[in-house]
């Protein structure tokens, strides 16, 4: 690399400035660029008219392609010198400049902005920088007016408030990324990082759907010997308010320099007009925030509650008990007729109750029980029936959701995964394709007479009115009626936003209450879509063996009738019953069960829930199993006629009054009926809750039991 010339910018400036009049009028303007500080935290707003041309950038990959890259030497100003950078890279002056000093550090070959292209430059750049100087990077989606060609930019520090703050605070001594939040929004702080450990870092953050890298900006420069680097996760490129017409609008794009907390206006008015508010609400809008979740609760003819404090519905405000009704296809509510009802609570904190909430439904556990929840209370007509739902921040969801899965009490470590697991799970249904489709799209259909078969799943995007339900279907959430302990919000507080990811992408972080020794792939259960990081693997540590083929008849019923040493093989009854709760813990055998029915009664069972009438059943005949040995094919031979049945859900619900505790299970012919031996409780893909429990108990902190269960996975933050 050219060292000397990043030691010697002044002199580039000069030399390119006397050659090149249209760059020599355009720093001198810079002169009568006008400042104003908001803030005591030193956000100001720079009024910068030249600014509008890069503010106003065409970045719409129609757009880009439709012009000439202004970056490739070919379509360059003749008057624009191109020093050697070194490494493939050229320095050029920024011929429409917000900084005193502001340069181009261009990749010579044509090729997309892409971080870990130019991360290893980046860092040299700024180790040799001078005091005053920075070097960034736009993202092509985070301020980048040209997303097509590889660049970064450089230019004097003076008066960028995030600079300042991080030349006068002491960074961490430890070698590890610390997260300060400056202007509302985080900002990952590295100190003497390695491009290594920057770019393992960026691949742990999330990728939009059709993108190729994490939405950012990067910061660096060079602190007294130390090379500092700063990453800011971006949501969107412009806030609302850029599209908006008339008074409303604000013409600011944030790029980079504008989230360092220099603000640039190119219009007079805005940079006269706006306030600290307006300017923390633009950063709001384009870097992830905590979004909130709609939780269908319960359906009824008649929902009665409570509302514990004061509620509104936009007019007056209501608080005691009140029903909601279906008259004439309406929901009939305090004398009136409406098509949906929404309560707000009318100060931070209120709650609502609501009675004879359904919990388990379907299952051996199933009751009803009055539940009490915080947040937007909405009722819709749903089937014919009145839904109830709950719209609340996805932070409190998933303070309730970790104790309605497991007890509060369970180990801190064990709390602390299932936080991570649950937010990446729920955030991957925000932004599932399939979500908001109709649920006939998603799921095969329910009887094949030709073939005698019924092959089924039950997946969480079938839900259409709201995000995801609040029972076992999706993730149990109890609201604040399980929230009991202090352990369960320091775990969620200290995973905030801290999500799975794989190849840069959310994990869709499934988990069940016990695998039975061994975790099933998510293809056996649900759609015939193969997920990396979620596979066969052995709940235990790596001494125990290797996992036999459980796709062999023989070897799973060899492995069901064993009860092989795992994490989930526990008999520490403190472990159980500080991580189950009650109803939970009405289940002793999870680990090895079995069930026995007289021919009668299995036959009887398979019609009522399967709405077929095959005769008696005389046989039941494992077609294909997954890896852990469940069942996801079902041959079953009734005296009318014999139909094969599958996922492993369907076959557990048209085998039991309720539902079979799992689908791995061997099957006993005796001379009235048959036995099941089975292993296991729930699907078993993903986390096993009481493996993990124990692992937790024996010393495995959260990182760990995450890597155990979601193989090849990163920790990342969404928000």
């Amino acid at each position: 690399m050219e060292d000397n010339i990043f030691k010697h910018l002044d002199v580039c400036l000069e030399q390119q400035l006397n050659v090149w009049p249209a760059a020599r009028e355009a720093f001198s303007n810079l002169e009568q660029v006008q400042t104003r500080v908001l803030s005591s935290s030193g956000l100001a707003l720079q009024h910068n008219p030249a600014r509008i041309i890069s503010t106003t950038a065409k970045v719409k990959p129609a757009e880009i392609a439709s012009r000439s890259c202004f970056l490739c030497s070919e379509n360059r100003p003749v008057e624009q010198i191109a020093t050697d950078a070194g490494d493939g890279f050229d320095l050029l002056l920024n011929p429409y400049p917000i900084l005193r000093e502001h340069f181009c550090v261009v990749s010579r070959e044509h090729r997309k902005q892409a971080f870990k292209d130019c991360c290893e430059k980046m860092l040299q750049i700024a180790s040799v920088l001078e005091p005053g100087y920075m070097i960034f990077y736009n993202g092509p989606r985070s301020g980048a007016s040209a997303p097509d060609h590889l660049h970064m930019q450089i230019g004097r520090s003076e008066g960028i408030p995030l600079v300042d703050k991080l030349r006068n605070n002491e960074p961490s001594a430890k070698n590890e990324p610390v997260t300060i939040q400056p202007f509302g929004f985080p900002v990952i702080v590295f100190k003497d990082c390695s491009a290594e450990q920057l770019i393992d870092y960026i691949n742990g953050m999330t990728i939009y759907d059709g993108e190729y890298e994490p939405r950012m900006n990067v910061l660096s420069f060079n602190r007294d010997g130390q090379v500092i680097t700063a990453i800011i996760p971006r949501g969107k490129h412009r806030p609302n308010s850029y599209y908006s017409d008339g008074p409303d609008k604000v013409m600011v794009s944030p790029g980079a320099v504008d989230m360092f907390g220099l603000v640039i206006t190119p219009r007079k008015q805005d940079f006269d007009s706006l306030t600290e508010k307006q300017v923390l609400d633009i950063y709001r809008q384009v870097t992830p925030s905590q979004p909130h979740i709609s939780v269908g609760i319960m359906t009824a003819t008649e929902v009665r509650f409570c509302l514990n404090e004061c509620y509104t519905d936009g007019l007056r405000t209501y608080e005691g008990d009140m029903n909601v009704t279906l008259v004439g296809g309406r929901l009939k509510w305090n004398g009136l007729l409406l098509d949906s009802l929404t309560l707000t609570p009318a100060a931070h904190g209120a709650t609502f109750t609501l009675h004879d909430v359904t919990i388990g439904i379907g299952f051996h556990w199933e009751r009803k029980e009055d539940q009490t929840f915080s947040g937007q209370l909405k009722f819709i007509i749903e089937d014919g029936k009145v839904r109830a739902i709950n719209i609340l921040p996805v932070e409190e969801y998933l303070t309730s959701v970790i104790s309605s899965e497991m007890k509060p009490t369970a180990p801190k470590e064990f709390l602390k995964a299932h936080a991570v697991i649950s937010r990446s799970w729920v955030l991957a249904q925000l932004r599932s394709p399939y979500r908001k489709k109709e649920a006939a799209d998603t799921v095969m259909p329910a009887h094949d007479y030709i073939l005698n078969r019924i092959i089924k799943w039950y997946d969480h995007d079938q839900h259409t009115l709201f995000d995801v339900c609040a029972d076992d279907h999706c993730q149990r959430y109890q609201g604040r009626t399980r929230i009991i302990s202090a352990a369960a919000q320091a775990a969620v507080k200290e995973t905030l936003g801290q999500t799975l990811v794989f190849d840069g992408h959310l994990c869709d972080a499934r988990f069940s209450k016990c695998c039975g020794g061994v975790t099933e792939q998510f293809e056996t259960c649900w759609q015939d879509e193969h997920k990396p990081y979620l596979i066969p693997l052995r709940d235990s540590s790596i001494n125990e063996g290797l996992l036999p083929d459980l796709t062999i008849e023989e070897n799973a019923r060899q492995w069901i009738l064993s009860e092989p040493k795992s994490f989930c093989n526990s008999a520490d009854g403190n472990i159980l019953s500080e991580s189950l709760n009650g109803y939970d813990l009405e289940t002793p055998d999870y680990y090895r069960w079995t069930v026995e029915y007289s021919t009668e009664q299995i036959s009887d069972i398979f019609r009522h829930k399967s709405g077929l009438d095959i005769g008696d059943i005389v046989d039941l005949r494992p077609i294909k199993r997954g890896a852990s040995g469940r069942i996801y094919e079902l041959e079953i031979e009734g005296t009318k006629q014999t139909v094969t049945i599958g996922k492993e859900l369907e076959i557990r619900r048209t085998l039991s009054e309720s539902h079979l505790f799992s689908s791995a299970f061997v099957v006993e012919k005796t001379q009235n009926g048959f036995v099941l031996h089975g292993a296991g409780w729930g699907h078993g893909v993903g986390l096993c809750q009481i493996g993990a429990a124990v692992m937790a108990s024996k010393g495995y902190n959260y990182r760990e039991i995450l890597r155990h269960y979601y193989p090849g996975t990163k920790l990342g933050r969404f928000y």
